[in-house]
């Protein structure tokens, strides 16, 4: 295919018109390395932005995220995330669970009998320490 004057001009005008910023790498307040548009989007890198999301949740939270993905110690890390499911019943588990959907870690699936199953979003798999190959694993149907 040949590509017509008119054409280059249109993608010339279009690679103009594109953000100033792209992954040119910047530094976070936090003085870690991170790219430009991680920065503008969020106002800080990925490690920030993760840690802000664990001090939102409760610690005992934090533990039933990491029981809900099979992240518990004990298990080697290239088996976390074979699994992805919690079964809350009412009172103190139901409101954990809540307040990690809240926090975007879970969201809550169906309902069998008196309990509810909760699955982990990417960014819970994120934030309990799971690889790109336990995130893999624990999306997977």
């Amino acid at each position: 295919m040949i590509a017509s004057p008119a054409q280059i001009t249109r993608h010339h005008l279009a690679n103009q018109a594109a953000p100033a910023y792209s992954l040119i790498r910047k530094v976070c307040a936090c003085g870690k390395a991170s790219t430009a548009k991680q920065l503008t989007q969020n106002g800080k890198c990925a490690a920030c932005a993760l840690a802000a999301v664990r001090a939102a949740i409760m610690p005992g939270d934090f533990a039933k995220l990491q029981h809900m993905l099979g992240a518990v110690q004990g298990k080697p890390k290239n088996r976390w995330g074979w699994r992805n499911y919690f079964a809350a019943g009412s009172g103190q588990q139901h409101e954990a669970m809540q307040r990690l959907v809240a926090a975007g870690l879970a969201t809550a699936g169906r309902a069998c009998g008196d309990m509810i199953y909760f699955y982990a979003t990417r960014l819970g798999c994120k934030a309990a320490g799971l690889d790109a190959a336990g995130i893999k694993r624990a999306m997977e149907d």
